[in-house]
């Protein structure tokens, strides 16, 4: 069972939203603000958090990004949803790419921030990082995470969210998402497609070389930087992220139902 809110029901367009590592779909209230008059949004809460299921115990297989997106699409048809305009944070652009992977037919579009399509990480590096959040109790990891935040709303929310985090799922997710390469994805993707960068996101924004060249040779696709943003940007600067997500829905006429009239 997948939790998820939505809003602007009976808009002819659907704005999906997939929060990252740590977070849940709270992260994306002011998109469900600013988008809900002209387009259904959706967000989701990922396997594991909030009241999204797994099975128990559970192990990194149960976290697989795949597995992930397969979540997300028999939720799309349980509300017989066809195809979305996909926007993914971190974890949830990863989850983004399986879904272009698997099922490119559902995704009318693709924007990410605080995502690379590709990375690689040491086994050593996994296990440090495993053992520290271990070591780590929720609140400290909170609050840790919340210092990525550049405005006072975003460091609360942030620490909101990561308290409410289960251990069990951090743990498990580390290793999926320590190793990754979606290139050739990238390559064989249509999607109109849009990266939307933080330009304080230090770590992602140093692996993101790759995709960017990616999708620049593929074309259709936009390169955005948001000023004064780290890790989630749309926190951090909600006015600026929705303008830009506003702006590409306009230019790639996803707006088309509005247009006409």
């Amino acid at each position: 069972m997948i939790e998820y809110r939505i809003t602007g029901e009976g808009n002819s367009e659907t704005l999906l939203f997939v929060h990252g590592l740590g977070a849940n779909y709270r992260q994306f209230e002011k998109q469900h603000d600013y988008f809900s008059k002209d387009l259904m949004v959706l967000s989701v809460n990922l396997r594991g958090y909030g009241n999204s299921t797994v099975l128990q115990p559970s192990s990194p297989a149960d976290f697989a990004l795949g597995k992930m997106g397969e979540d997300i699409i028999d939720l799309l048809d349980a509300l017989a949803i066809e195809r979305v305009h996909y926007v993914g944070n971190s974890m949830g652009g990863n989850v983004g790419y399986e879904l272009l992977k698997s099922h490119p037919d559902r995704v009318s579009s693709f924007t990410t921030f605080g995502t690379t399509a590709q990375l690689q990480k040491s086994e050593f590096t996994i296990k440090i990082l495993r053992f520290t959040y271990q070591l780590m109790s929720s609140n400290a990891l909170a609050y840790l995470s919340s210092l990525s935040g550049r405005t006072k709303h975003a460091k609360s929310t942030i620490k909101k969210m990561m308290a409410q985090a289960p251990k069990s799922t951090i743990l498990n997710t580390i290793p999926v998402l320590a190793n990754f390469d979606y290139l050739d994805v990238v390559k064989d993707s249509t999607a109109p497609a849009m990266i939307i960068k933080g330009d304080q996101d230090v770590e992602i924004n140093k692996e993101l070389s790759s995709t960017v060249q990616a999708f620049e040779q593929r074309g259709d696709f936009q390169l955005k930087t948001i000023t004064n943003a780290g890790h989630f940007a749309n926190l951090d600067n909600p006015e600026a992220f929705n303008k830009i997500l506003g702006d590409f829905i306009w230019t790639t006429k996803l707006y088309q139902g509005l247009t006409d009239n």
